[in-house]
């Protein structure tokens, strides 16, 4: 409109100048027979003036139709909108009961008393109660996930996952089918299905404890160490996994990504994954008699070798990392190998009893058998006798003694006798134990066999009691 008016004032504008530089200031008009003069001016204004009032006129019929216009589609949205609502309360009519406040407090003190016998192993008895639920919710989504329950109680892994399918069809309650689902395959011992039941929780939702350690626990299992580190790396950005256990578990990957790599005969991955695990977890044996074995195999580069051994023993000192160690140096002489432990003793104040009999075997191989006979008392004033010590006390025995009567040898008698009664066998020096269940085994697994838990065993000593040397999470 401004526009217009604007275009409209220049014409108009530009004719006055017309008829100035023309010299024409009037004209003469025929009116009722009379001949009239009038001023070109004048002329120009009442033009302009009636110009202006039909464009108003015309504006003002134009917005008279497009009102009507948006009157007719809000009527006609309103309509629909209104016959939508009606629709949909209809709908929700048929779908859903409505309770009185009497009925919602008798629906909510049965779930309660249902909830509270399962936990009791009262399964007939939640039963009883779920029967009168029903009659007051009908089929509601809360009476299969409390039957849920009892299946899971009685171990019922085939209700469990029919119940769990018909759950993941309801878009508000999916993650808990899939949780139920996921439980019941485990319970079967399908992995393969809880594999891929996981992995669709995973992508779902990341951020979630159960969905992140049960698709990482998966993953291991099926031998998919990069899938696995692929979920560690969502929990941990997510902050749902604690620092302490993210490292331990990033440790164990990486060492099997690493004896993968190996097995493949890629040096370079082997190299990369296996050194990233001991800066994950500088207490992983397992890695770093790897590492220590690989330098050794590759241009004998014994200096790099001592230092990764020498860094765990400091750390986590073992029967086997001593071995290691001293292995590194095939020329020493016995006593040479003797004078490197005592020096390596040093260093290992977190099981001295280790020291003792480590240092005994060498004595007992070097023939010095006193201070073989001094280590293993000192062994046996802390420990009960273990199998190395006692094969080292049966090879002593045929050698000849120093001491009077009553003095180390038969100090050392007394303790063997006193603990070696007729059937009983020694325990063994060293074992990997499960800090989570205590699963007892001869070697390193990633996984406990019995409980599952990832990264957990650690090497224990007979007589170790240190917790700081446990893993604690």
């Amino acid at each position: 409109m401004i526009k217009y008016f604007f275009k409209l004032t220049i014409v108009f504008l530009l004719a006055g100048l017309y008829f100035y530089f023309a010299d024409i200031k009037s004209v003469s008009v025929n009116m009722s027979g009379s001949k009239q003069v009038i001023s070109v001016y004048t002329i120009l204004w009442i033009a302009f003036a009636i110009v202006l009032l039909a464009e108003l006129v015309f504006l003002m019929f134009k917005g008279l139709v497009q009102a009507l216009k948006n009157d007719v589609l809000i009527s006609n949205h309103i309509f629909e909108s209104e016959k939508d609502a009606m629709a949909g309360a209809k709908t929700a009519k048929e779908t859903k009961m409505i309770l009185s406040h009497s009925q919602f407090d008798e629906a909510a003190i049965l779930i309660v008393k249902a909830m509270g016998s399962i936990s009791s192993d009262s399964l007939n008895e939640a039963r009883r109660h779920l029967v009168n639920l029903r009659k007051i919710i009908g089929n509601d989504a809360i009476l299969d996930i409390l039957m849920l329950k009892i299946y899971k109680a009685e171990k019922n892994f085939d209700k469990m996952e029919q119940i769990s399918q018909k759950l993941m069809q309801n878009e508000n309650i999916q993650l808990v089918g899939m949780k139920a689902a996921l439980e019941a395959q485990i319970g079967k011992k399908e992995f393969t299905e809880a594999l891929k039941t996981v992995n669709q929780a995973f992508e779902v939702r990341q951020d979630l404890y159960w969905v992140i350690s049960s698709a990482f626990l998966l993953r291991a299992q099926n031998n998919d160490w990069m899938g696995a580190m692929e979920v560690l790396d969502a929990g941990i950005d997510k902050n749902i996994t604690p620092a302490s256990k993210a490292s331990r578990l990033r440790a164990v990957a990486l060492y099997q990504l690493a004896k993968q790599a190996q097995k493949d005969g890629d040096k370079t991955k082997f190299f990369k994954f296996i050194t990233q695990a001991l800066q994950e977890n500088n207490r992983l044996i397992p890695a770093a008699l790897d590492l220590a074995d690989y330098y050794m195999k590759n241009d004998k580069q014994v200096r790099k070798a001592e230092a990764v051994l020498y860094a765990i023993w400091s750390e986590n000192p073992s029967y086997d990392v001593a071995r290691a160690y001293l292995a590194l140096f095939p020329k020493d002489t016995k006593f040479e190998k003797i004078q490197r432990m005592e020096k390596l003793a040093l260093a290992n104040t977190k099981r001295p009893s280790l020291n003792n009999l480590i240092l005994a075997e060498l004595y007992v191989d070097a023939k010095k058998y006193a201070k073989a006979r001094t280590e293993c008392n000192l062994f046996l004033l802390k420990n009960p006798a273990t199998e190395k010590v006692a094969l080292l006390l049966d090879k002593l025995e045929e050698r000849p003694k120093k001491g009077k009567a009553g003095g180390i040898v038969d100090s050392i008698k007394s303790r063997i006798s006193a603990f070696n009664k007729e059937g009983t066998t020694y325990p063994k020096d060293f074992q990997w134990v499960c800090a989570n269940c205590g699963h007892v085994s001869d070697k390193w697994e990633p996984i406990c066999p019995e409980c599952g838990e990832i990264g957990r065993n650690y090497w224990h000593l007979y007589v170790d009691k240190h917790s700081s040397l446990t893993e604690e999470i």
